[in-house]
């Protein structure tokens, strides 16, 4: 089994797009309920996530002080783009920066970024 907990590797994705309410004026059976999880299961990995689940949110309308409809949302893990990829590099490399000078991120990031346009 997969390991999708590396944040250096994986992306966790939630389709909100996708997402499903359930109507609180129907009557949901067992076999609905799986044919609209097996459905947003399926959208999930068409969409090329893996290791995908569903998520079930309570939109509780605080201000109403009603529940509200509860919804079924498809979720998985992509990998990080090049780009993601990169920019998680260069975070790691100020804050090596920022260990080494024993000063804090955001120190040790204006300072990348001076040097790199050439002011000091």
């Amino acid at each position: 089994m997969t390991d999708y907990s590396d944040y250096k590797v994986w992306k966790e994705v939630e389709l909100s797009i996708y997402e499903f309410y359930l109507s609180e004026y129907e009557e949901y059976t067992p076999e609905g309920i799986l044919e609209i999880t097996t459905r947003l299961r399926e959208v999930a990995k068409e969409q090329g996530l893996e290791g995908c689940y569903l998520k079930f949110n309570s939109n509780y309308v605080p201000h109403e002080d009603y529940l509200g409809s509860a919804s079924v949302t498809p979720c998985g893990y992509r990998k990080l783009t090049a780009g993601e990829v990169s920019k998680y590099k260069c975070q790691e490399d100020i804050q090596k920066k920022a260990d080494e000078l024993g000063i804090t991120f955001h120190e040790a990031n204006i300072l990348t970024q001076l040097q790199e346009r050439g002011v000091i």
